[in-house]
């Protein structure tokens, strides 16, 4: 009877341009929606940021009320979140894109397909070869997560643009918020693992990784995943 052999752990560790941009925009536009929301909460605070537009304008020898000072506070939180909107808008551009970028591939380089495929190089791996597989199942059961929390972020965000104009929406907004809200601390926590994860990669079994991500080239040297 044949033995079942772990996949290989050589498949390809090079990077299509498509997946790349799909990669650095994305971190770009969360990395945009993070910053929009730290300036929201903490720099244009209406708390904090009032007495410092009321004591600027007195040094210059001008004055300014409490609310007149919301008021501009209004304003420039309505700009940013205009900014918040706009870049989720575009992150929803690219969810789509990676969506039919997927549907689009051949079937065995889907990342369904390698999921699977790690799961069973794991599941069938010599007791040498265990702790690499078991390392990169993990690492693509974190990127599954990771899409399943920009899907979440996405899906929600696009019901609080639109929630106003639809009734039904309407009576999920609260909801939807708070599940976006939840979802925006599960992806900053994941930006935290994978950076760290990357660093560790880079510097011991996995020189090499971030310059594939940038150029999506491998090197003879260097594993091989993709």
């Amino acid at each position: 009877m044949q033995t079942l052999a772990a996949p290989p752990a050589t498949a390809t560790h090079d990077y299509s341009a498509a997946m790349r941009a799909w990669h650095w925009v994305n971190a770009a536009l969360v990395s945009g929606q993070l910053l929009t929301i730290l300036f929201q909460k903490v720099i244009v605070n209406a708390k904090s940021a009032v007495p410092e537009f009321q004591a600027a304008l007195t040094q210059s020898g001008g004055s300014l009320t409490q609310q007149q000072g919301r008021a501009v506070a209004h304003v420039i939180s309505e700009r940013i979140w205009t900014w918040h909107v706009w870049m989720g808008v575009a992150l929803a551009a690219f969810w789509l894109f990676w969506t039919v970028m997927q549907a689009l591939d051949p079937a065995g380089r889907r990342f369904g397909a390698r999921l699977m495929a790690a799961a069973r190089r794991y599941q069938l791996a010599a007791p040498a070869e265990h702790a690499d597989a078991r390392h990169a199942l993990l690492a693509k059961l974190t990127y599954a997560a990771f899409y399943l929390f920009i899907t979440i972020m996405v899906m929600t965000g696009l019901i609080l643009i639109f929630a106003d104009d639809v009734p039904f929406l309407r009576s999920i907004k609260h909801l939807s918020e708070e599940v976006h809200n939840v979802t925006m601390y599960l992806i900053i926590g994941y930006i935290v693992l994978h950076v760290v994860g990357v660093v560790w990669s880079e510097l011991t079994k996995d020189p090499g990784l971030v310059s594939r991500m940038v150029s999506g080239t491998a090197t003879k040297e260097t594993p091989q995943d993709y």
